[in-house]
């Protein structure tokens, strides 16, 4: 049985991050397992089970693929779209580029220079809203 280094997958080996249409999304293209494949995570979830480790839930969505077959339905390739979400999460959480949301209490969860980076984004999309004159 691979142990986990042999597991591990790695960014520009098996898959790239690349920007997506919308301007604050990033796709994965996969390199490897399944080439020039493209796909777009929505929805992540860490979810605990008492006394228990806890499992991350996601959904998926394929933006491109040239295997007219491929499917989010197939369980492989869910499999291996997990172990690209857990190298994405585990580059993220090691760089301090994590930004994650407490659905229970809406607290952001990131490092300080995250959150001063946040800050200053949405601070600077603000800036090029005008407000309606009542003239």
């Amino acid at each position: 049985m691979p142990n986990d280094i042999e597991q591990m997958l790695s960014e520009n080996v098996h898959y790239e991050i690349v920007p997506a249409d919308d301007i604050h999304g990033w796709n994965i293209r996969l390199l490897e397992e399944y080439p020039e494949t493209v796909i777009s995570f929505g929805t992540i979830s860490f979810d605990a089970i008492e006394e228990e480790d806890g499992y991350i839930s996601f959904n998926f969505s394929i933006v491109s693929t040239p295997d007219p077959d491929l499917t989010t339905e197939d369980l492989t390739f869910q499999a291996y779209v997990g172990r690209i979400l857990s190298a994405v999460i585990e580059k993220a959480i090691t760089e301090g580029t994590m930004i994650a949301k407490d659905n229970e209490t809406n607290a952001i969860l990131a490092t300080e220079d995250m959150l001063e980076d946040l800050h200053a984004e949405h601070q600077s999309g603000a800036d090029g809203i005008t407000e309606p004159s009542d003239q």
